[in-house]
């Protein structure tokens, strides 16, 4: 009697290409997770950074152009925090402060909210003018 060979796979490799499959799919869970983290703290960055431009916007009204510092919220979400102080010329050849048509301000924004159980931060700065009150 002839001896009649059969084709299939053996019962290791069907375990080893159970293996290779499986770290495969948990490498593309561990890619699929950070790029979901990644999309929901830039989602967050972008919302801090609307609230950030809406609230320069408005400095000038609330709050004024004037060294100070003011804090805030703008929903249960997010927090802000203003400092405006004058700005200091560094050039010795600049045009005098008193000499200058405007007073120009340093103004640095800071919006805050918690993600993940952590606390995150963003910070925004620019320069503001304002006209003189000279007597």
């Amino acid at each position: 009697m002839a001896e009649r060979r059969q084709s299939g796979f053996t019962l290791i490799e069907v375990l080893a290409s159970f293996v290779v499959f499986a770290l495969l799919f948990a490498t593309m869970l561990q890619v699929l997770s950070g790029s979901l983290n990644n999309a929901r703290r830039a989602e967050a960055y972008s919302e801090a950074a609307l609230w950030a431009q809406s609230k320069m916007a408005a400095v000038g009204i609330d709050p004024p152009v004037e060294e100070g510092r003011w804090d805030g919220e703008f929903d249960d979400d997010y927090a802000w925090e203003i400092e405006i102080r004058p700005y200091e010329f560094n050039d010795a050849e600049a045009v005098p402060a008193d000499e200058f048509p405007v007073d120009l301000y340093y103004v640095e924004l800071a919006v805050t909210w918690n993600q993940d159980e952590r606390p995150r931060r963003a910070v925004f700065r620019t320069l503001r003018s304002a006209t003189p009150e000279r007597g």
